[in-house]
């Protein structure tokens, strides 16, 4: 049976961020990288951008750490990866780029809202979610590779990205994305999936998400207000759209958090 000891989603590090560990961590690990990194495997130097994973067994050796940068990553700690012998898997110790990214990510959100929800078949309900993850990172593996236009403008496409979750309400689509840079929008959607692994959208609509959840937590400002910070042209639209991506309305996930509450997705 596959079983979860932690995860975490979008977790932040600062550019000094390193783990190290020669004896591994004691379970498998999952890491898909969010950001630029340095691996070392089997002795061996690695460059992993964005959209990249790994999966540790147990024992094998973990060396990862932040490159260029602000590091952020989603991690999960399970045990059963070696004992899964009827389900499809990803290679173990090897860096893979992932050609579905989007549906990973959202089988790991649903594995995070399993955990914390009814403990009567939460176990089951885990196997289940963590094999068919499995499955999916082995359906959507393949060799990781940086084509010459992504190294030309990874610099200029990482600075878009920061400027985008520091101002997401400045960003009112795609085409003034490319506008920024001086691109076409389906050149710039090619280069920006291909090194962040998401896309232009899905990015603006994450950056609008995280940014509407601190205002919610950390101010008094109404719902309207916070839609407007956001980018959102009116509040009914960005009522139902935090609603898809979060499970709450704006004003029951500001209930439960609190002012300066922990949201579980941002924990470092």
């Amino acid at each position: 049976m596959m079983k979860l000891h932690a995860i975490g989603m979008a977790v932040r590090h600062t550019a000094d961020f390193v783990i190290d560990r020669p004896a591994g961590s004691g379970d498998d690990l999952l890491i898909i990288f969010k950001t630029p990194a340095e691996l070392i495997i089997g002795g061996e130097v690695l460059r992993a951008q964005a959209g990249c994973a790994i999966v540790y067994t147990a024992d094998m050796p973990q060396y990862y750490r932040a490159f260029g940068g602000i590091y952020v990553n989603h991690f999960m700690h399970f045990e059963g990866y070696e004992q899964a012998e009827d389900t499809p898997l990803p290679p173990a110790g090897k860096l893979i780029a992932l050609t579905n990214i989007g549906e990973v990510e959202e089988l790991l959100r649903m594995i995070s809202r399993t955990r914390m929800g009814d403990e009567k078949h939460m176990e089951a309900s885990l196997d289940l979610l963590i094999k068919l993850l499995m499955i999916k990172l082995s359906e959507g593996a393949r060799e990781p590779r940086l084509s010459a236009d992504m190294g030309a403008h990874h610099a200029e496409l990482s600075a878009l990205r920061a400027e985008l979750y520091s101002s997401a309400g400045e960003f009112r689509g795609v085409g003034q994305m490319a506008k920024r840079l001086n691109f076409s929008v389906p050149y710039l959607q090619q280069l920006y999936r291909a090194q962040f692994g998401v896309s232009c959208y899905e990015d603006i609509l994450a950056a609008r998400t995280k940014t509407a959840k601190y205002y919610l937590r950390a101010t008094t400002l109404t719902v309207k207000e916070i839609a407007a910070l956001c980018g959102y042209e009116n509040d009914v639209c960005f009522m139902r759209l935090f609603k898809q991506r979060t499970g709450l309305t704006p004003t029951l996930y500001r209930e439960k958090r609190g002012l300066d509450g922990l949201d579980m997705s941002e924990i470092v």
